[in-house]
C-alpha cells in the first residue's frame, strides 16, 4: 500500500467522519496522530504477536494502546507517513485484511475464555475464526454497514450476556446437543430472537441473516444501520421469511439454559483456574506493559471488558500485572469509571477525562460501589458510552456540566464547573440523591 493510498484512507476517516470504524488499512485521524485499529480473530493474541505489536507501536506510534469494547487493539499516535510501513510489519502476524473492505467487516466478538473454560458449552473459536473468514472473503457481505457486529458466546463463567451487537449466537446445550441460540439486535436478554442452530451451520445461518438484513433495508425509505432498528421497522417475522430453513423457528428448537445475568465477566478477574484476568483503567495500556504482560503467557486474550486474559497465568503472573499498575480485584472502584481519551488523545477533547476519572475513584469510592456507572466524557459524543450512565461529565471548553440518570449531553443537574468542581460535587452525591432524579 502507497503513502498516497494511506493518505486517501485518513482523509475519508478524518474527525468529520468518527462515526465511521477505523481498522489498519483505514486509520483514524484523532488528537494524538492516527489511531489503528488491530482486529484480532476471536480475541487471540499470541504472546509474540503481542510482543511484537508492542515493538511496532513504540517504533511508529506514541507508545499508547486502547483495548476497545469489541476486543481490539488500538494503537494511538502513528504518523501517517510511517503507516506504509506498519502495514508491511503487522502483515506477516496476519492481521492485514485483503482491502479495507473486507477489514471493516470484521467485527466478530468472542468469549475471551474460549476453551479455556471448563463450564463453557462449547469452544467457539472455530466457529468465530470461521465466520471471521467468510466475512472477509465474501464480497456481498461487504456491503454491510460500519459498526455491524457479530457476537459468538460460549456461556460459562464469563459469559457476554450484557454485550450489545447487531447478530449474536449463544450457545446452550439441550437434549439434542449443543446449538446456538441466534438473537438479533441488543444484549441476549434484549435481543430479538430469529431460531436456533448447529454449530457446524453458525456460518451459513450468518450469511443468511446478514442477506436478509441487506435485502429487506433496501426496501426502506431511511434505511436503517443497525439490526434493532430493521427489527423495530419490520419485525423479526419478515426477517425469518428471508432467512427460510436456515434458523428453525423457536417453537421448534428445543433450548437449553441461558447464562445469569449476573455472571457477566464477573468471574473473569485476578488468579482463575486456566487464567489471569488483569485490567487498566479506561482499558489504557501502554507497549512496555503489554510487552510484560506478554512475559507472562503464551497467549493473551483480548476482552469486551476493555481488559486482558492471560492464559495459563497464575499467583506469581498476578503480582507482575499488579506492580504494572493492573487491576485484578473485580470490585476496584476504578472499573465503575468510564472515560474516553479527553485533550489528551482527542482534537475536540477539553479536558483530561483520565485524570478526573482517577479523582472520582480517589474521591467516591462509596458511590463508586453503590452505581453501576460514572461516565467522564470529552463531548456530547460520548464516544467511550453514548448511553446513560449513573452520573455523567460531559465536557465542554474546558468545563463539565454533570447530569444523573443521562447520556452525555443531557440537561445538567449542575453545570459549568471546573474539574476539580465536578469531582466535587460527585464525591458529595450520595445514592439517595439519584434515585429521587
Amino acid at each position: 500500500m502507497t503513502t498516497q493510498t494511506i493518505t486517501a484512507a485518513v482523509t475519508r476517516n478524518a474527525p468529520r467522519r468518527r462515526g465511521m470504524c477505523p481498522g489498519v488499512l483505514a486509520p483514524m485521524e484523532v488528537g494524538d496522530g492516527l489511531l489503528v485499529r488491530v482486529r484480532v480473530p476471536a480475541g487471540v493474541l499470541p504472546a509474540a504477536s503481542a510482543k511484537r505489536i508492542s515493538e511496532l507501536g513504540r517504533r511508529y506510534g506514541n507508545g499508547l494502546i486502547d483495548l476497545s469494547h469489541r476486543g481490539n487493539l488500538q494503537l494511538r499516535g502513528v504518523r501517517p507517513e510511517d503507516m506504509a510501513a506498519l502495514i508491511e510489519e503487522l502483515r506477516p502476524l496476519g492481521y492485514i485484511s485483503a482491502d479495507a473492505e473486507s477489514e471493516a467487516v470484521r467485527n466478530v466478538m468472542t468469549s475471551p475464555t474460549a476453551g479455556l473454560d471448563a463450564e463453557a458449552v462449547l469452544d467457539v473459536r472455530p466457529h468465530a475464526l470461521a465466520l471471521d473468514a467468510r466475512l472477509a472473503s465474501d464480497r456481498e457481505l461487504h456491503q454491510l454497514p460500519p459498526k455491524f457486529g457479530w457476537l459468538v458466546d460460549g456461556g460459562g463463567r464469563a459469559p457476554l450476556f450484557d454485550s450489545s451487537t447487531d447478530v449474536r449466537f449463544d450457545a446452550v446445550m439441550t437434549e439434542d446437543g449443543p446449538r446456538f441460540r441466534v438473537g438479533l439486535g441488543g444484549t441476549l436478554e434484549g435481543a430479538a430472537v430469529l431460531g436456533s442452530c448447529r454449530p457446524e451451520e453458525l456460518v451459513e445461518v450468518a450469511v443468511a441473516v446478514a442477506r436478509a438484513f441487506l435485502g429487506l433495508r433496501e426496501t426502506l425509505v431511511e434505511p436503517p444501520r443497525r439490526m434493532a432498528g430493521l427489527v423495530k421497522t419490520v419485525g423479526v417475522e419478515a426477517i425469518r421469511e428471508r432467512v427460510g430453513a436456515h434458523c428453525p423457528h423457536p417453537s421448534h428448537a428445543s433450548h437449553g439454559s441461558l447464562p445469569s445475568p449476573a455472571r457477566q465477566g464477573r468471574e473473569f478477574f485476578g488468579v482463575q483456574a486456566s487464567w489471569l484476568g488483569v485490567a487498566f483503567p479506561f482499558g489504557r495500556l501502554d507497549c512496555d506493559r503489554l510487552e510484560a504482560l506478554a512475559n507472562l503467557t503464551h497467549e493473551i486474550r483480548i476482552t469486551p471488558w476493555r481488559a486482558l486474559l492471560l492464559a495459563g497465568a497464575g499467583e506469581d503472573a498476578a503480582a507482575t500485572a499488579k506492580s504494572l499498575g493492573g487491576i485484578l480485584d473485580r470490585d476496584d472502584v476504578r472499573l465503575k469509571v468510564t472515560a474516553c481519551s479527553g485533550v489528551t488523545g482527542c482534537d475536540v477533547g477539553t479536558t483530561d477525562t483520565h485524570a478526573d476519572g482517577l479523582a472520582i475513584a480517589e474521591r467516591a469510592p462509596g458511590l463508586l460501589r453503590r452505581v453501576r456507572m460514572v461516565h467522564v466524557s470529552g463531548c456530547a459524543k460520548g464516544c467511550a458510552h453514548p448511553g446513560a450512565a449513573d452520573v455523567t461529565l460531559t465536557a465542554r471548553e474546558g468545563v463539565y456540566d454533570v447530569a444523573l440518570n443521562a447520556a452525555p449531553g443531557a440537561a445538567p443537574w449542575r453545570s459549568g464547573l471546573t474539574p476539580d468542581e465536578a469531582v466535587d460535587a460527585v464525591a458529595g452525591l450520595s445514592v439517595e440523591e439519584l434515585s429521587r432524579v
